[in-house]
């Protein structure tokens, strides 16, 4: 009776569990956005004169540091609110299976970039405040790294689970406001899928490296062996876990 052996994706990067310091640094950052809130809404050190960027104060007063600072700034609690939910919870995804680099760096990063490409269309005068931008690209990361990481799935399935989480979460399900930057929130997506497809090639092959493989042996008359039937009869040069495992 003829054996056929095939392999499957028992482990991968995302199947460890994320940094044990994930929590607290999401924590922290989510804290950092309310204190910055208070301190906008209640005007202590002057932070409602410099905090928010606009147009004006960026490009012709060459204000810079407002495309960063307005990330903290928020129109009213029930903004800051609708932010704080996901940005604690992609946070705390993206440092604990990326590391701080990631979060919040180089979202703190994009998200005053993604405020420039925002206010280049926006009249000089119209302020530009709240941390959706960064939330959207954090999102976008997210999603472009689970595509390309959970290879325990298939292409379609990786698709279906995140075109569902990105229709699901991020696309608008009220009427058009607009008090609400929604060119923020695209762009941060986009440059936040682009950011998740270029770190993934840049550590393609350490990622690979976390792969798991596990080989499985059938007959042609039959579904499957158990691992227990399988143990001991395949000879691999790199196997492990109990013969059926190896790291690639």
């Amino acid at each position: 009776m003829e054996q056929v052996v095939w392999k499957r994706v028992r482990e991968t990067w995302l199947s460890r569990k994320p940094s044990p310091l994930a929590g607290f640094i999401s924590a922290v950052t989510v804290l950092i956005l309310v204190i910055g809130a208070v301190c906008f809404w209640q005007g202590i050190l002057h932070a409602d004169q410099w905090m928010a960027a606009s147009g004006e104060a960026v490009f012709q007063q060459k204000q810079v540091w407002r495309l960063w600072t307005t990330l903290v700034a928020h129109g009213d609690t029930g903004h800051l609110l609708n932010n704080l939910i996901l940005f604690f919870v992609l946070g705390y995804l993206l440092v604990g299976y990326f590391g701080s680099w990631v979060f919040p760096v180089a979202a703190v990063f994009f998200g005053g970039i993604t405020n420039y490409f925002v206010l280049l269309n926006y009249a000089p005068e119209v302020r530009l405040i709240g941390a959706s931008g960064v939330v959207y690209w954090m999102g976008g990361a997210w999603l472009a790294l689970y595509f390309m990481l959970d290879q325990k799935r298939s292409y379609v399935q990786r698709a279906l689970r995140a075109g569902g989480v990105a229709l699901g979460v991020f696309m608008p399900t009220s009427a058009f406001d607009p008090q609400v930057s929604y060119g923020a929130h695209l762009v941060g997506f986009i440059l936040g899928v682009t950011f998740g497809l270029a770190y993934y090639l840049y550590r393609r092959s350490e990622f690979k490296k976390a792969i798991v493989y596990e080989y499985i042996v059938s007959e042609e008359d039959e579904l499957s062996t158990s691992e227990q039937e399988f143990s001991g009869q395949l000879s691999h040069p790199h196997t492990n876990r109990h013969g059926h495992s190896s790291w690639n």
